[in-house]
């Protein structure tokens, strides 16, 4: 029974992390899986749930696929594995697009329970539309839950000094602004270290064949 509940956490501890392979540009796509899903059912979004849902599906898909190439029991190889990444992130590019024009409209339409949940959720960076947010926290704010805008007026108008508890609030911002920075240029960094590695494998392999061609391996 004892190694039967060991072997259950560590399938369990398995299952929770992501594919190792290409793990950098992997971990972007993986993560967001989750934000997307609740995105689906957001009314603003819902005319985008079929591209949200296609994600999702094709997200989960290869995320097998990657524990599979992990161990090397896939027949599918570690190039193609990469191949479906860039597809995926580029399927993740677009919804990120979506995103940002369903943020303007609301901005736009003065959609303050729209802007409110957004922001709440981490789909857009708050810095991209800190004068439009700030702008508009001074003229709603105190009629509408902006309470996820609050916080990033405080850091940016309000002196941080003023009380403890609109410190808390400040430093809670700045640590979601520093993740979502950090995210973007993780995934940049993923795409071009891949396509790097990708270069020297094929590369290792016209060598290789060179030499067994005269007859020097």
């Amino acid at each position: 029974m004892k190694t039967y509940i060991l072997l259950l956490l560590s399938t369990l501890t398995l299952c929770a992390q992501n594919p190792k392979s290409f793990a950098v540009l992997g971990d972007v796509i993986y993560d967001d899986v989750s934000t997307f899903q609740t995105l689906k059912s957001f009314p603003p979004m819902s005319q985008y749930k079929e591209e949200l849902n296609t994600y999702i599906i094709s997200a989960n898909k290869t995320k097998k696929i990657g524990y599979k190439v992990d161990v090397k029991e896939s027949s599918i190889t570690k190039k193609n594995y990469l191949e479906m990444l860039r597809k995926l992130s580029k399927k993740h590019d677009a919804i990120d697009m979506s995103v940002k024009k369903c943020f303007a409209n609301a901005i736009t339409d003065e959609d303050s329970a729209t802007i409110n949940t957004m922001v709440g959720l981490g789909v857009i960076d708050p810095t991209d539309y800190k004068g439009d947010l700030i702008n508009y926290y001074e003229e709603f704010g105190e009629d509408h839950n902006l309470s996820n805008i609050k916080s990033m007026y405080e850091l940016y108008v309000i002196p941080k000094h003023k009380d403890t508890n609109n410190t808390k609030n400040v430093n809670k911002n700045e640590e979601r602004i520093k993740r979502m920075r950090a995210k973007a240029k993780a995934k940049d960094e993923a795409l071009v270290k891949a396509v790097s590695e990708e270069k020297k494998r094929e590369k290792a392999k016209v060598l290789s064949a060179q030499k067994e061609e005269l007859g020097i391996q």
